[in-house]
């Protein structure tokens, strides 16, 4: 009499688990590697964010102005700018002629990179 084995050999089983690995590892890989190309968009969009606001606050600090006088832009005038460093400008800046514009470029950097943004400003 012969007997029916209809079962899967070792050799079955170990590709099915082998196959099975390489795809759970191969998506793993996708997912981590989303996981980190989003949280470098998030930095840098958040420092775009620093920037725009700093380049704000200094056009407002310059509207202030009065001929001969200087202004100041506080780190705490930029919100949002904790955890960020601000460049650009000096601690005071003189106010430009009326008749005349400033061209200063603002840079804000965390730790693992920066973005600089070039304005221009005049008094009113």
């Amino acid at each position: 009499m012969k007997r029916n084995d209809a079962g899967e050999s070792l050799v079955e089983v170990v590709i099915a688990v082998v196959l099975l690995g390489s795809i759970f590892a191969a998506l793993m890989a996708g997912l981590a590697t989303a996981a980190r190309a989003s949280k470098t968009h998030r930095d840098v969009a958040s420092i775009d964010n620093v920037l725009r606001d700093y380049a704000e606050a200094t056009k407002i600090a310059v509207r202030s102005c009065v001929t001969g006088g200087s202004y100041v832009v506080q780190p705490s005038d930029v919100p949002g700018s904790a955890g960020f460093s601000l460049s650009g400008l000096s601690p005071t800046n003189s106010c430009p002629a009326p008749t005349t514009t400033a061209t200063m470029t603002l840079t804000v950097a965390d730790s693992f990179r920066s973005r600089s943004l070039q304005i221009v400003v005049r008094t009113p």
